[in-house]
């Protein structure tokens, strides 16, 4: 971010928190640190950021009376206003929001899962590692009928694990880009159900099985996929997060005390 820019967000938060701000301009400075949370951590400081929110929390402030901030405090009540936004957006839904928002259009080929020697660097490459990198070079080649191939051979002649569990979520990532989401749910589950020591499949195959419920209208179902990849505790926690309060909102049943909100980055 450019000084001209950090020093905008700077001025409309230090007119926010005194409370210069229309009711239009604060929904304005919401939806922004909402599509750009990097702006969070411009503007974080060395701050105990939680003693102030809680602080203010048990001060009673009328809301017709103004201050004005010493020029010392400015930064703590800034970084105190950023979280409050944060936390606002995260627990909130606003009305024109599509479900569509939170889901996964197209899961990225780096997501496939390959032999664990090419990663490791190993040389010991048995039969099925091979299959499962010639199917993502098929991948990455455009040629995804002939990576489905490969990864059936694997599931065919060698679905023990790791190899069963990563052949089907593969086959599942191909399907839902596909737009075959009752095929690709299918796989996922069958990568779920297979998996014995990878905590990366595992969250990556009900992430993306959540994903594709949501694609076919099974919200009920896509909440508790969801909720499972959301458990542990990985890489799609946030995402997950987000798509649950919005699923809760949906279904009308937002219960959030059994979520534990994930720390902002």
């Amino acid at each position: 971010m450019d000084n001209s820019r950090e020093l905008e967000i700077r001025q409309r938060i230090d007119a926010y928190v005194k409370g210069q701000l229309k009711e239009e301009e604060i929904q304005e400075l919401w939806n922004e640190f909402a599509k750009n949370p990097e702006l969070l951590d411009v503007l974080e400081l060395e701050v105990n950021v939680k003693a102030i929110i809680e602080k203010n929390a048990t001060q009673a402030v009328p809301k017709s009376k103004i201050y004005k901030l010493p020029s010392w405090t400015w930064h703590a009540a800034a970084a105190a206003a950023i979280i409050i936004v944060a936390l606002v957006q995260l627990f909130r839904v606003d009305t024109p929001t599509n479900i569509d928002q939170f889901v996964v259009q197209q899961i990225n080929p780096s997501e496939i899962e390959t032999a664990d020697g090419v990663r490791g660097k190993d040389l010991r490459i048995t039969t099925a590692d091979s299959l499962l990198n010639l199917g993502f070079e098929a991948i990455i080649s455009g040629n995804e009928d002939r990576a489905l191939e490969l990864f059936d051979e694997v599931i065919n002649n060698y679905g023990e694990e790791p190899y069963g569990s990563k052949a089907f979520l593969n086959k599942g990532i191909i399907l839902y880009n596909e737009g075959d989401y009752d095929s690709a749910i299918l796989a996922f589950e069958e990568a779920a159900e297979r998996v014995e020591d990878s905590r990366m499949i595992t969250e990556k195959a009900y992430w993306y099985m959540g994903n594709a419920l949501v694609n076919i209208g099974e919200l009920e179902a896509a909440q508790e996929a969801v909720f499972q990849a959301y458990q542990l505790d990985g890489i799609f926690r946030n995402p997950a997060f987000r798509l649950l309060k919005k699923l809760s909102d949906d279904l009308g049943t937002s219960d959030y005390e059994e979520f534990n909100t994930p720390e902002l980055e």
